[in-house]
């Protein structure tokens, strides 16, 4: 009897996780329905309570936000290090799991994201062996492709690569700018990507403020990443009404 119940038990994890897995279209539909609806916030919660996610999360979803994002960093393209897999695998939420590989080589890092969960994965193009590659790998998983491009890379680099893309993260820093902004390059990205791959999904991501969100919004993305704006210590479900209210 009870290797009937460990059969069993394999059986419907199994099944239920072969049913309930979603395909690259499945993904790529749900998303645009929410960009449909207006620009999308992707709020991460790394700079929230690390002791109670759970209760990070639930503010996202409170306020109907539909998109968690999570930026993974090794500590050598950028000097921070962040989380991995297993953190991502641990998050209980019907939210679209966006995940930013700021990282070396990220495509080693795919797999493992795909495994726990990623709904969305975006390597930086710089940091790639072979970035063209890596976005059909992605898309193989049933996973959404994304290029993310520093500002300081030349513009004919990601546009090698945008009919391999799903989404482009567009971002106005760079680990090499300093305290420099460059939203006006974000800006005539945005232009042109629009003119030569319409279909693309495109987020601006990095130094966004509540000061500054209207501002973003204006040049028409689809999605507006955030986590430290939000997540400042003081009032998070405020913060995400007020970038909501701008961007609307």
């Amino acid at each position: 009897m009870a290797r009937f119940f460990i059969f069993y038990e394999r059986f419907i994890s199994v099944y239920t996780h072969s049913f309930f897995t979603m395909t690259h279209n499945d993904r790529l539909q749900k998303l645009k329905e929410f960009t449909t609806q207006g620009i999308q916030l992707s709020i991460g919660t790394l700079t929230g309570d690390m002791m109670n996610q759970a209760g990070d999360l639930a503010i996202l979803e409170k306020a109907s936000i539909n998109l968690l994002h999570l930026d993974v960093m090794d500590g050598t393209i950028w000097p921070k290090i962040s989380v991995g897999p297993g953190f991502l695998a641990g998050l209980k939420t019907p939210l679209l799991k966006d995940v930013h590989l700021l990282t070396s080589t990220p495509e080693k890092h795919v797999p493992g994201f795909v495994a726990a969960g990623a709904d969305i994965i975006t390597v930086q193009i710089e940091d790639c062996d072979n970035a063209g590659e890596a976005l059909r790998s992605i898309k193989k998983e049933n996973v959404l492709a994304s290029a993310g491009v520093y500002p300081t890379t030349p513009y004919e680099e990601l546009e090698a690569v945008l009919d391999e893309c799903d989404l482009v993260f567009l971002l106005a820093i760079g680990p090499d700018t300093g305290k420099e902004v460059f939203f006006d390059t974000v800006f005539e990205r945005i232009e042109k990507i629009r003119a030569s791959h319409p279909d693309i999904i495109i987020a601006i991501d990095g130094s966004v403020k509540k000061d500054n969100v209207a501002q973003l919004a204006a040049a028409k993305p689809d999605l507006i990443v955030t986590g430290s704006a939000v997540f400042d210590g003081v009032d998070p479900a405020g913060n995400i009404q007020h970038m909501k209210a701008a961007i609307s």
